[in-house]
């Protein structure tokens, strides 16, 4: 569970977040919705633990303990356009180094879903050689049948094709059920038809 109460952030003088509060349950879909600049990537990097709350930071509990938001990030994963991933490595390898620190769902065919990608002809490939989808569907492969708990996707359709929306909703329907899910969307419903919480964020500035 995710408690945020009065959270806010600024910078200077200008408000991104102001006060606000939601909850969001274990195992809940949730999507962060509001314009461009109503604060929703910095609100998933705030959750993600990559920046801080000016007040009020959130409150994490997973099994009934509470986890320090530093620590946050061995609970979750993540998947946005801005994640950086190493451009040195292959495909295959970028997978192996994954599977070795953070570990995919048992239930996880790697072959198949690598398939299913349109990635089986690029495994031994660097990815400082893969277009943005590309890249975006290698983001999303590694978020969303990980072995953690908590889920944050952050436009995760960005830079994809209809093929690529494809591939993103079938995880999400394969290995999803039992994580704590949020999604920030521009009111882009193939993002977050599966979410059944919302929360609406407005622009302060």
């Amino acid at each position: 569970m995710i408690v945020l109460d009065k959270l806010q952030k600024q910078y200077g003088r200008q408000k991104i977040l102001q006060k606000i509060t939601h909850t969001f349950a274990s195992n809940s879909k949730t999507v962060i919705l509001g314009s461009n600049g109503s604060g929703k990537s910095t609100l998933i990097k705030i959750l993600s633990g990559a920046l801080e709350a000016s007040d009020n930071p959130p409150v994490f509990t997973i099994n009934a303990k509470e986890i320090a938001a530093k620590e946050i990030g061995l609970y979750l994963t993540i998947a946005a356009p801005y994640v950086a991933l190493n451009p040195s490595f292959t495909l295959k390898e970028t997978l192996h180094f994954h599977t070795t620190m953070c570990g995919f769902r048992p239930a996880l065919h790697l072959e198949e879903w690598i398939l299913r990608a349109g990635l089986s002809k690029h495994e031994d490939k660097r990815l400082d050689t893969f277009s943005s989808g590309m890249l975006q569907r290698v983001r999303l492969l590694l978020a969303i049948p990980s072995n953690r708990s908590i889920l944050l996707l952050d436009e995760p359709t960005s830079n994809l094709d209809k093929d690529g929306i494809l591939f993103y909703q079938e995880l999400i329907a394969q290995f999803t059920a039992d994580k704590t899910v949020i999604v920030a969307s521009n009111y882009f419903s193939e993002e977050y038809s599966f979410c059944n919480q919302d929360l609406l964020l407005e622009k302060h500035y």
